[in-house]
């Protein structure tokens, strides 16, 4: 079945389930205020039979109905995240010059959830009111009680405005939640520098501003969900008081005002779910506005010409083909170059002259080339996993010698052992030893290319000279392309075959 069908049978079993229930609360009502007054009075005649059978119908038409329509209506909901989901994927792929973020991937998810559950939690309850409504009326004029069933009809209105007016009022917390995020998780890392120069209090009053603001926002709005919710009920009982009264007062029994008033209340009882349907709408065009601009505020990285070329044949790296722009400081040019086995190229230039967009653009080059060589690249933005050093080093190699590796990166000095945890991002560490530890995962990988973005950042001049040496002693074969402001003062650990290209 198609999603369209799958949402549309559900939404068909939901009617009958809720009809199901509402039938039988009614029918099980007045099949026991008849059977009250068939036995209070003298000689009465009361058939049981048609009555009792009906319930048991009902009763089980709720149950088979009830779990069907849960089982459908969840298939179309998977099948509405799945083509969300997808069409996001797709989208990303198509877009090589964006550069994702891991927290802009989960927002994606999110939204994508939001949008594939709005079938169960807003269509739904919205169209079993509107329907049970509709029918509960129908039956109700049917029995002879007209004005009781137009006051249950403009009750269930004044219920939906009320949602409505409720879900008007809802703040989109989603970008708020990520940038509050985005502030604590930047208190916590200032903190140590914010201390040394005693602004602590600051900091921390800045940040409990921003949580009280965003608190506020959701207690407000849970406090208009709960005025909306409370008003639908005061509404529920004065409308099952009404109707009762009035099919009272209209002359029926005992028996039928049970079930007028039974059937009013399942009535109800669906127009006080508008609420939660209402803010549940919202939250889904909330998410699908979010996926329809998805990519919109990720960062671009610079075009490629297409004339740009980048190949290793088992022997060398040879790149042609790459054109830098025009700048203040420098004229537009050409740059081409070959690197071979057990050779090092150091890419020089100060901040903003593109060594990182090449570096970029070559590991993309060649990963788009299938063959047996392994080409890694620490870049810029490389990401930490949650969890332990080894860890993260056995996934690039599960059988790497995670102590060596650490002794070459000289973490081991530092105290950073296999089982030290990372926290979320790596943030445990410091800036020199997350770069080590990048560097230290890409060795474990045994690459033919390996591509470094500023290898020494954050690092002293010792250990920055010890690291380097450590890249080209454990890999004597391999090309190394290294991203640098400019070449160190002490050249040896580059290896005796290394030369400089300058973007600047």
């Amino acid at each position: 079945m198609t999603a369209k069908s799958l949402a549309t049978t559900g939404l068909l079993l939901a009617v009958l389930a809720e009809a199901c229930s509402v039938g039988l609360l009614g029918l099980s009502g007045w099949f026991i205020a008849a059977s009250a007054v068939a036995g209070a009075g003298v000689f009465s005649a009361f058939s049981y039979l048609a009555p009792s059978g009906g319930v048991r119908a009902f009763a089980l038409g709720r149950i088979a109905t009830g779990y069907a329509n849960r089982v459908v209506l969840h298939a179309a909901a998977l099948r509405r995240i799945g083509a969300a989901r997808l069409a996001v994927y797709d989208q990303a792929a198509g877009s090589e010059g964006t550069a994702w973020s891991g927290q802009s991937l989960d927002r994606v998810m999110a939204d994508a959830d939001s949008t594939g559950m709005a079938i169960m939690q807003a269509t739904t309850p919205a169209v079993v009111a509107a329907v049970m409504t509709a029918a509960g009326c129908a039956a109700i004029v049917l029995a002879g009680y007209p004005l009781a069933a137009l006051t249950l009809a403009a009750a269930v209105i004044v219920c939906a405005v009320l949602a409505a007016a409720s879900a008007r009022r809802m703040d989109d917390t989603t970008r708020t939640r990520g940038l509050l995020r985005t502030e604590l998780v930047t208190a916590v890392e200032a903190w140590p520098e914010m201390a040394s120069l005693g602004a602590t209090d600051q900091l921390a009053d800045r940040t409990l501003q921003r949580l009280n603001a965003f608190e506020g926002r959701r207690n407000r709005h849970a406090a208009t969900t709960a005025r909306a919710l409370g008003g639908t009920r005061a509404v529920a009982a004065t409308a099952l008081l009404l109707t009762v009264m009035l099919s009272a007062r209209a002359g029926a029994t005992i028996a039928t005002t049970v079930f007028v008033g039974l059937l009013a209340a399942g009535v109800m009882a669906n127009a006080e779910r508008l609420v939660a349907a209402a803010n549940a709408w919202v939250q889904s065009r909330q998410a699908e506005g979010h996926l329809a601009s998805v990519g919109e505020d990720e960062s671009r990285r610079p075009e490629v010409a297409t004339s740009f070329r980048a190949t290793y044949d088992g022997r060398s790296l040879a790149v042609s083909g790459y054109h830098l722009p025009v700048t203040p400081t420098r004229d537009g040019r050409e740059i081409a170059f070959a690197v071979g086995g057990g050779q090092t190229l150091v890419l020089t230039g100060p901040s903003g002259s593109g060594k990182t967009t090449l570096i970029t653009a070559i590991a993309i080059a060649l990963r788009q080339r299938p063959g047996p060589a392994v080409v890694t690249a620490v870049l810029a933005d490389d990401y930490l996993f949650t969890g332990t050093v080894a860890d993260n080093l056995r996934l690039a190699n599960p059988s790497a010698d995670v102590a060596d590796l650490l002794a070459a990166m000289e973490l081991d000095r530092a105290g950073v052992g296999p089982l030290t945890s990372l926290g979320v991002g790596g943030r445990s560490l410091s800036g020199g030893e997350q770069r080590r530890l990048h560097i230290g995962r890409a060795l474990a990988t045994q690459p033919d290319v390996l591509l470094i973005d500023e290898p020494t950042t954050g690092l002293d001049p010792d250990t920055a000279r010890h690291v380097l040496h450590a890249v080209r002693r454990l890999l004597p074969q391999a090309v190394l392309v290294v991203a640098m402001h400019e070449p160190p003062v002490d050249t040896e650990p580059l290896g005796p075959h290394w030369t400089a290209v300058s973007v600047g």
